[in-house]
Formats: structure tokens, C-alpha cells, sequence
């Protein structure tokens, strides 16, 4: 699957991880998925890893949607996001600083960009003791079942 997620309590994360070709109705759909699932929290900051996605086939006009559908949820009034986005390429950083100025206007996100997962966690802040287990958890998300319900705890 392009994009699963997992909703962790202990640390309190949202973790997405993005393989393979990762279109606009993927995007669109597992983010929503996402933000409805019951094991959610408003303003649970996010880790999304892009390290083994190979195409983002995704316009202008998904990221608008996505932004302005995150913006317009009566959940997430007065709260701000922390995103934080592992990237191992130039195409990521390009793509992620769109969202970023995207998102900007609507100030429901604040998005940056990592190469290495210590420094995320000490940006939202997260115990550097959690590294472990968010890493395996990433891990598993690389072989989630193909279907629009998989999530992990």
C-alpha cells in the first residue's frame, strides 16, 4: 500500500509511512482515514517517512484539498500540527516544502523537513528513548496489507 498509517499513544504520534508511487486518491483518502480513525487525537503531531516512496504523483490541487479538509475540522480549532517529514531525496524535499507553504496559510500545521529520525523527535518533542519502538513501527508499515483498512496500533 502507498500509504499506511499508525496511531501510537505511547509516544502520542501519528506515523505515515509513503512507498512506492503515491497518488492524489491516496493521498487524499489514507490522511482522511487517518484523522477519522477513533484512536485519534486532535493535534497529535505526525512523523511521515518518505524514504522509500519513489514517485509522488500528487498536484497542486490534492495538497489544496487535503490542507484546506484539515483547515475547515471543527477537532483541530486553535490547534497546530507538528509535521515532521523524513526525506532521503531532492523530490522529497521539493514536494514537502509545497505542502509546507501550502498548509502555512491556514496555520493548522507547522511542517519540517529531517534526514534522521533524532532529530524529529527532539523537535516535537518526543523521548529519544521512543526511537526504537517509532522505528520498528515505521517498519511494519512497509508491509501492511494491501487494503484501505490497515493501521497499526
Amino acid at each position: 500500500m502507498p500509504i499506511a498509517f499508525s496511531i501510537l499513544h505511547e509516544p502520542e504520534v501519528l506515523l505515515v509511512s509513503y512507498q512506492g508511487v503515491v497518488t492524489n486518491e491516496e493521498f487524499l483518502d489514507r490522511y482522511k482515514a487517518a484523522y477519522a480513525d477513533q484512536r485519534y487525537r486532535p493535534g497529535m503531531h505526525e512523523i511521515s517517512d518518505m524514504r522509500h516512496m519513489d514517485v509522488f504523483d500528487i498536484d497542486l490541487a490534492a495538497i489544496q484539498d487535503l490542507v484546506l479538509w484539515i483547515a475547515n475540522r471543527e477537532a483541530l480549532a486553535g490547534v497546530n500540527i507538528r509535521v515532521g517529514i523524513l526525506q532521503r531525496s531532492e523530490l522529497h524535499e521539493g514536494l514537502s516544502r509545497l505542502y509546507a507553504a501550502v498548509s502555512d496559510i491556514y496555520r493548522k500545521e507547522t511542517v519540517r523537513l529531517f534526514r534522521d529520525l533524532p532529530d524529529i523527535l527532539n523537535w516535537l518533542p518526543i523521548d529519544s528513548a521512543h526511537a526504537t519502538k517509532i522505528e520498528a513501527s515505521l517498519a511494519v508499515l512497509l508491509t501492511a496489507p494491501d487494503e484501505p483498512a490497515a493501521s497499526h496500533c
